[in-house]
């Protein structure tokens, strides 16, 4: 372990039944409402293209559904987080086919065997066979042909993949510090100062150090507002114990659209950090380079006006 490790955030073992069951609870009833939409989707579309941008979205669903779970269930265990999002981004991708299979049957099956299935086919068993005949017989055609067997499960297990992956990915997310004292989540505060990007390692190393009397003197060069490190603090809305630094480097770019792009690099996150060294922070005044050109600007606008005063009122000489 770093020997800085000390000086960031670490999520606690917290994970109550509670907690655990909201997750299971509001990630279910998203896995089985987007199932359902995604299962219609993927029968009545016919471009295998917009089916996979469409399992993106239908996993980054159910994704935000687990993340909100876990946020109002207070669940900081990452461990914990993570098996219970796998457990529901596998039932997630069952809904579908369980979705998928009753719409096929409502429209190809006869009465006979609409009335032993029924509206919606549950059965593992013959979601099992009928995903079965669908590879023997092929489902679509794709460039003038028709995908069977491996090759069509191959593209489902792709579908899968997506579905499954963006939903974890989503549903784990960012850390996000909790206080423990007031039992709540912290809340994101961005600051208006900025870090010239030169002095940003040494800025951190200072705060890593707790050597809080350099940040100013650190803070003293001219920020350029296009390339710069810009800090947000993570505070306890109840306390003053539990504040946490993030630094980010952000580069603002112009693609060749002309398009203003943003690209991040992360410095540090979660930094412990007093929160009287926030508020020190919060209060640094920021100079960018935009702002020593229209101080320059102004200055030389007032010598114009000084130098035309002058003439103005110099007397003529005899």
């Amino acid at each position: 372990m770093s020997e800085t490790a000390h000086r960031y955030y670490r999520p606690s073992s917290g994970a109550p039944l509670s907690g655990i069951m909201t997750m299971l609870t509001v990630g279910t009833l998203a896995a089985a409402v987007l199932g359902a939409v995604y299962g219609a989707v993927s029968y009545y579309n016919p471009l295998i293209y917009f089916t996979f941008i469409a399992a993106a979205i239908f996993g980054a669903g159910v994704g935000m559904a687990i993340r909100y779970g876990a946020r109002i269930g207070r669940v900081r265990n990452r461990k914990v987080v993570w098996g219970v999002s796998f457990v529901i981004a596998a039932l997630a991708v069952y809904l579908c086919w369980v979705a998928y299979v009753s719409i096929f049957v409502q429209h190809h099956a006869n009465a006979e065997v609409k009335a032993a299935i029924g509206p919606v086919v549950m059965d593992p068993l013959v979601v099992g066979s009928l995903i079965q005949a669908f590879a023997k017989q092929g489902l679509w055609e794709i460039k003038g042909g028709r995908p069977t067997g491996w090759a069509l499960y191959s593209i489902w297990t792709i579908e899968a993949l997506i579905i499954g992956g963006v939903a974890l990915l989503t549903a784990v997310g960012e850390c996000i510090p909790f206080c423990e004292a007031c039992h709540r989540w912290t809340e994101p505060e961005d600051l208006d100062a900025k870090i010239p990007l030169e002095n940003a390692v040494e800025f951190a190393q200072a705060l890593e150090a707790e050597q809080y009397s350099k940040l100013l003197e650190i803070n003293s060069g001219t920020v350029n507002a296009k390339d710069c490190v810009h800090l947000t603090v993570y505070g306890c809305p109840m306390c003053e114990d539990s504040d946490h630094l993030t630094a980010v480097r952000k580069i603002f770019v112009t693609n060749d659209k002309g398009e203003e792009e943003t690209k991040e690099e992360m410095l540090f996150a979660n930094m412990i950090v007093p929160h009287r060294v926030i508020e020190g922070l919060a209060t640094l005044p920021v100079e960018t380079q935009s702002d020593l050109a229209d101080d320059a600007e102004l200055a030389s606008v007032e010598t114009e006006a000084s130098s035309t005063d002058d003439d103005r009122h110099e007397p003529s000489a005899v």
